[in-house]
């Protein structure tokens, strides 16, 4: 929607948020601003999924204060910069339709490598349809050279991007692969989360991005987990090019 305000009162209002530690009224006050097609609306869903986590963490007794104190510095760091690269266009209305995907559509894998078992399920599933080009898929963590800056090459031409959501993934070591994502729906790119192994509470910002497996299942969670990487795939191939 048009902004009510000047843009550079909007950041000013953010930032004074992130100054008084309120992270989540700078969220959803940003969100309350930014249309809801968005890629930096569904940016600041995925920080707020981050702050949701790392309080549920410090509550349960599973982080301690010091290191909650260094998770809400890392959300006020992202909540900054994302603010800082805001422009009035962030918060017009796009147009429904879809930029068009390549003939053979990029799917970039993106997990921690140490989910890399489920990477390696969801891969007997995705070999079948880049055999017979209907896909191509890169693993974010394959490959030789510097890992992060190959995964933000991977990342920049990428027609999908496919996040193995488990507690993993927002561990910033070796790489903060949350980072690298929320920064690329920022962006625009299209992105779906794969709901792998179950985070400790649900996180409900997660739930504004179309995820797979369906119904809120977890893949971890499944009888047959084969079945349920087939399931997810199945819902892939609705996304191919005709």
């Amino acid at each position: 929607m048009p902004l009510t305000k000047p843009l550079s009162e909007v950041k000013e209002d953010i930032r004074a948020f992130v100054g008084e530690s309120e992270h989540l009224k700078a969220l959803q006050y940003l969100q309350e601003q930014l249309p809801e097609n968005s890629g930096k609306r569904d940016q600041a869903n995925l920080i707020q999924a981050n702050l949701t986590l790392a309080n549920q963490k410090y509550h349960t007794n599973q982080i301690k204060f010091e290191d909650h104190g260094v998770e809400l510095s890392k959300v006020g760091a992202a909540i900054l910069e994302m603010v800082a690269g805001l422009t009035e266009a962030d918060f017009m209305a796009k147009a429904t339709g879809a930029p068009a995907v390549s003939a053979i559509p990029k799917f970039v894998v993106i997990y921690n490598e140490l989910d890399k078992p489920f990477f390696d399920g969801l891969k007997k599933q995705l070999t079948v349809l880049e055999r017979f080009k209907k896909l191509r898929f890169v693993d974010v963590n394959g490959g030789d050279g510097n890992l992060e800056e190959r995964a933000k090459v991977e990342i920049a031409d990428a027609d999908y991007l496919l996040v193995l959501l488990t507690p993993q993934f927002f561990i910033p070591d070796p790489i903060d692969w949350f980072d690298l994502v929320s920064k690329a729906l920022g962006e625009g790119r299209r992105m779906i989360p794969l709901r792998i192994q179950k985070l400790p509470d649900e996180v409900p910002e997660l739930e504004k991005l179309k995820s797979l497996p369906s119904m809120g299942r977890w893949v971890s969670e499944m009888p047959n987990q084969d079945n349920a990487y087939a399931e997810i795939v199945g819902e892939l191939r609705k996304l191919l090019p005709k």
